[in-house]
């Protein structure tokens, strides 16, 4: 086990600040709060930053490994040399500060491009390359996916992810993900990688008119609907005044 000694020296924290930083790791149990770890240099995460005015305080402190506080401060070059050895996934009962995925676009389901909580995600590995000759043809080494967007993917014949190939940090099931599967939306996002683009087949009127046409753009989004309501309504009210006169 790792207690970072040294860190209030190369930090330029105050007198005081060491004993308060064995406190935090004591309290935690000398354990990563987001990944568990007790083997690696831990260190003490201000929740709110000094430099935004967070305190010194043990109620704003979290024990972290170094490669999970390099998760957190993502800017930070640092923990470029250790942020990626930091596991994919938080653990369920990680405190929020600290529960978020190893990458900020990790937290985006790569198909549809909803932001998600780390629980609701799923992740593919092992993904093949696609046949597309697209520069996005080249096969990332993992991809987040929502819980509906990986349950579609996983019925669908023109997919080629298989369940072994899914990981999360909370145990799932193939027969959840088929419930989700209806919930995913009719088209992937324009920005996702091509093995995940796959467009599922509408069911109702609704998602053939809309979720499967470019009305999707405005539609499914607040500001663009009332925008699109003003001015049929609008489009409405002169129609009928030109009738009146």
């Amino acid at each position: 086990m790792g207690t970072g000694d040294g860190e209030s020296d190369q930090r330029g924290y105050g007198e005081g600040w060491e004993d308060l930083r064995r406190q935090t790791l004591r309290r935690d149990g000398y354990a990563c709060t987001r990944c568990g770890a007790d083997d690696r240099t831990l260190q003490a995460h201000h929740i709110i930053p000094r430099g935004q005015g967070g305190p010194d305080e043990l109620s704003n402190l979290l024990t972290l490994c170094r490669p999970c506080h390099g998760v957190i401060h993502q800017t930070n070059k640092s923990f470029d040399d250790v942020r990626d050895d930091a596991p994919l996934f938080p653990n369920p009962d990680a405190p929020d500060p600290v529960a978020r995925m190893q990458r900020p676009d990790d937290g985006y389901c790569s198909r549809c491009g909803h932001d998600q909580y780390p629980n609701d995600l799923v992740a593919w590995t092992d993904i093949p390359d696609s046949d597309s000759r697209t520069p996005r043809a080249s096969a990332p080494d993992h991809l987040t996916l929502c819980k509906p967007c990986a349950g579609f993917l996983l019925e669908c014949e023109c997919s080629p992810i298989r369940r072994e190939d899914l990981t999360a940090n909370h145990r799932f099931g193939i027969h959840e993900l088929s419930a989700w599967r209806l919930d995913a939306p009719v088209r992937s996002s324009v920005f996702a990688p091509s093995q995940v683009a796959v467009r599922r087949t509408p069911r109702t009127l609704r998602e053939r008119v809309v979720d499967d046409t470019p009305l999707r753009f405005v539609w499914n989004h607040e500001g663009g609907r009332w925008l699109a309501i003003g001015v049929i309504s609008y489009v409405a009210l002169v129609f009928v005044v030109a009738t009146v006169l």
